[in-house]
C-alpha cells in the first residue's frame, strides 16, 4: 500500500479516531457515581477493546452510525441534501440501517428522536420553528464526514511563502505551513451548523459546532495547538453565535485551559461540555492514546466525549498516530479508512439542498 498523503493520514484519523473512542467509551459510559474512581480502577482493562453486556468487542455506537449516515448522503449526492440525511437518520433510527447488527438504533437521544418523527410529519422547518434551549453533544460527534469532504487536497491553498491577501481573515501557523482563508473555511461551517440544525435546533448547539468544525478543520490543515484554540471562532461572522461566546467563554475555553480534571468528572450530554473536553485532552496530552485515556477516565458521557476527542486528535496527529491494536481492531476498520478516503475524493461538496425556511439553501424536497 503506497505511504498516505498528509490529508490522507489526518482525514482517516479523524473518521477512525471518532470510531475509535465511541467503541473504547461505550462499555464504561454513565458508570454509577464515582464512576471516574471506577474507572481508574479498572486500570489496563479500558486500554484495550473488550465486550461487555452493553457491546461486542470494538464496536461503535451512535456516534460513529450517524456519522456514517452523513458519509454515505455526502458520498452519493456529492453533496448536502438535507432530506436525504434526515430518511437515513429515520432508517438508522426505525430500521437498523448503519447500526452494527442491523437493528433499530438503541441509543437515540430525546432532541435527535424529536427532530426524527417531526421530519416524518413535515420535513420542512418553517419560519416560526420555535429555538430550543437544549443542547445535546449529537451535534459535534458526527462531525468527521461533513469536514472530510469540505477539504481538497488538488487545491492550492496559500502558504507562508505565498502571502495571502490584505485584510483576509486568515491564521499563521508558528511553523512554515498554510494561511485559512475565510473563503476556504466557510463551507465547512455552514455545512456543519446546518448538521446541527437537523436534529439539535438551538442557538447552543450551532454556535457550538461552528466552533468545533473550525477546530476539526485547522487540525486537519495542519495548525499547531494553541493556534486551534485561540483561532478556532475567528471565521465566524454571526452576531447570535457571537452572543453565545461571550456568555459562554469561560465553559467552551477556558475550562479546556486549565490543566485540572476535577472540572469535567462524570458530565452528561451537553454540547458546550464535550467541546470543552475535547480540546481540554488535545492541549494537555502528548499522544493521541494519553489524551483518549484521560478523557476515558473522566466519566460520564464516555462515548461521546471520547468520539469528540477522537475526531480532533485524529485530524491533528493523524491515523497512523493511533495505536495499531485500536485502529485495525475496530470494528470495520478498514470501511472507515475507505471512508475516508471516498470523502476527501469528492471534487466537490456543496449545499444542495436545506428543509429550513430561513436558508438561503431552501428548496422544497422532489423526491
Amino acid at each position: 500500500m503506497n505511504k498516505p498523503s498528509k490529508y490522507q493520514d489526518k482525514a482517516r484519523g479523524m473518521m477512525v479516531g471518532l470510531a475509535v473512542g465511541d467503541a473504547l467509551g461505550a462499555l464504561v459510559e454513565f458508570l454509577p457515581e464515582p464512576s471516574d474512581v471506577y474507572i481508574k480502577e479498572m486500570g489496563e482493562k479500558i486500554e484495550h477493546f473488550h465486550e461487555n453486556y452493553r457491546a461486542p468487542k470494538g464496536v461503535w455506537t451512535d456516534d460513529t452510525e450517524m456519522a456514517l449516515c452523513i458519509a454515505d448522503s455526502l458520498i452519493v449526492n456529492e453533496g448536502y441534501n438535507s432530506y436525504d440525511i434526515m430518511r437515513r437518520f429515520k432508517a438508522w433510527s426505525e430500521e437498523g440501517y448503519r447500526t452494527y447488527d442491523g437493528k433499530p438504533a438503541a441509543d437515540v437521544g430525546l432532541q435527535t428522536a424529536r427532530a426524527i418523527n417531526d421530519f416524518a410529519r413535515y420535513p420542512v422547518v418553517s419560519l416560526d420553528y420555535p429555538k430550543t434551549d437544549s443542547a445535546g453533544n449529537g451535534a459535534i460527534m458526527r462531525l468527521a464526514p461533513i469536514v472530510i469532504a469540505n477539504t481538497f487536497p488538488g487545491k492550492k491553498y496559500p502558504t507562508l511563502e505565498d502571502g495571502f491577501q490584505k485584510g483576509a481573515l486568515a491564521a499563521q501557523p508558528e511553523e512554515e505551513g498554510e494561511f485559512i482563508d475565510l473563503k476556504d473555511i466557510e463551507p465547512t461551517i455552514e455545512m456543519a451548523v446546518l448538521s446541527a440544525r437537523e436534529t439539535h435546533n438551538s442557538i447552543a448547539a450551532e454556535a457550538t459546532t461552528a466552533l468545533f468544525a473550525t477546530m476539526l478543520y485547522l487540525a486537519l490543515h495542519g495548525l499547531p495547538k494553541s493556534h486551534i484554540a485561540s483561532y478556532c471562532s475567528r471565521w465566524i461572522l454571526n452576531d447570535e453565535y457571537d452572543r453565545f461566546y461571550l456568555d459562554n467563554f469561560g465553559d467552551l475555553i477556558g475550562r479546556a485551559l486549565d490543566k485540572d480534571e476535577n472540572k469535567f468528572c462524570n458530565l452528561g450530554g451537553y454540547i458546550v461540555d464535550a467541546f470543552a473536553i475535547s480540546l481540554w485532552g488535545l492541549l494537555y496530552f502528548d499522544s493521541f492514546k494519553e489524551g483518549m485515556m484521560a478523557v476515558i477516565r473522566l466519566g460520564g458521557d464516555t462515548d461521546t466525549n471520547a468520539a469528540c476527542y477522537g475526531q480532533l486528535a485524529g485530524a491533528f496527529y493523524g491515523y497512523e498516530a493511533i495505536p495499531e491494536e485500536w485502529r485495525k481492531e475496530v470494528y470495520q476498520a478498514d470501511e472507515l479508512v475507505e471512508m475516508a478516503d471516498n470523502l476527501l475524493e469528492l471534487p466537490k461538496c456543496p449545499i444542495l439542498k436545506a428543509r429550513f425556511e430561513d436558508s438561503q439553501y431552501f428548496k422544497e424536497d422532489n423526491e
